[in-house]
C-alpha cells in the first residue's frame, strides 16, 4: 500500500499492490489505484543472477510510479549489483507507452543497520529519497516524492 500524504499532486493518493513470487526468477502481481480505479499489471523476471562480478539483469513492467510525469505502465530492463557489503545500486532503461517516453531510472541503497536503509531513486526526471524500516511482519518506507511530497509505503510480506 502506498499513501501520498501531500495534497494537490498528480499522483494517485492511495495504491494497493499484491504480488506473488511464482519462481525464484518470476514475480507477478497487480496494482490498483483507488481514486482512478485503474489496474496495472506487475511482472519482474530475473534474466540473470548476479555472479562472477557481473550484475543481475531483470525485465518487467509495473506502474510508472514514482514518476509524477506519466501515467500507465512502464516497461523496463534493469541491471542491479551489490557495490559493497552495505550498498547496492541499479540502472534501468524504461519505456512508457502512455506518452512514448524513454527514461534511464536508477537507484542507490545504503543499509544503515539490519532493519534500516536509506535510498535515492531517480525516476529519469526526479530524485526521490526514502528511508525504509524492515520489521518481522511489516516494512514501512517514508518517501519524499520528487523531494517534496511525503508518502508512506507499507509492505506486509507473506
Amino acid at each position: 500500500m502506498r499513501n501520498v500524504l501531500a495534497e494537490d499532486t498528480n499522483r494517485e493518493e492511495l495504491t494497493f499492490s499484491l504480488t506473488h513470487l511464482l519462481t525464484p526468477d518470476l514475480q507477478i502481481g497487480l496494482e490498483h489505484g483507488v481514486t482512478s480505479n485503474d489496474y496495472y499489471p506487475v511482472m519482474n523476471y530475473r534474466l540473470r543472477e548476479a555472479k562472477d562480478g557481473m550484475p543481475a539483469f531483470f525485465a518487467g513492467t509495473s506502474s510508472a510510479w514514482p514518476s509524477g510525469e506519466v501515467d500507465g505502465n512502464a516497461f523496463f530492463i534493469s541491471a542491479a549489483t551489490l557495490l559493497n557489503s552495505r550498498t547496492s545500486g541499479s540502472v534501468s532503461i524504461s519505456y512508457t507507452p502512455d506518452d512514448g517516453s524513454w527514461k534511464m531510472p536508477g537507484s542507490l541503497q545504503y543499509n544503515l543497520t539490519n532493519t534500516l536503509s536509506g535510498s535515492m531513486i531517480w525516476d529519469g526526471d526526479n530524485l526521490h529519497p526514502l528511508v525504509t524500516w524492515r520489521g518481522d511482519w511489516v516494512n514501512i518506507s517514508f518517501i519524499l516524492l520528487g523531494g517534496e511530497d511525503p508518502t508512506i509505503s507499507t509492505t506486509i510480506p507473506f
